[in-house]
């Protein structure tokens, strides 16, 4: 069972230079990699979003997050990816509806995102000292 931890946020920034009333056109980018420490049975979790409008407006969210998590030896890495990801994408999805809604525009809530399990890459493991939340 793979259970989250602990996450927090490396870095947030956004810009809404576009004026009031403007259509966006939004697209997003994300990117999930997941660190083994297979010994202590944990991994590290990194989630990269930007959103941006597609016809280049002055627009952009862009969120590094980490989160830590703990499994078991039943699960398997395809399974522990999808399911750290599934546990770790409500807090990014809250988290960019709530600055959003401090720049004066309606928050944004992003679209629920699932990652497919057959296409998950696991590569070798990498042993990071320490926790990446302190």
């Amino acid at each position: 069972m793979v259970e989250l931890k602990g996450y927090k946020v490396n870095s947030l920034s956004i810009e809404n230079k576009v004026p009031a009333g403007t259509q966006l056109k939004l697209q997003n980018q994300l990117k999930y990699n997941v660190n083994y420490m297979d010994g202590d049975k944990r991994c590290v979790g990194i989630m990269e979003l930007r959103i941006a409008d597609a016809d280049l407006q002055p627009f952009e969210i862009k969120i590094e997050m980490v989160a830590e998590f703990t499994y078991t030896d039943d699960d398997q890495k395809p399974d522990i990816h999808t399911t750290s990801f599934d546990q770790l994408f409500p807090f990014v999805r809250q988290i960019v509806n709530t600055v959003t809604s401090f720049t004066g525009m309606p928050g944004l809530m992003i679209p629920i995102m699932k990652l497919n399990r057959d296409t998950v890459k696991v590569g070798a493991p990498n042993t990071p000292e320490g926790s990446p939340l302190n």
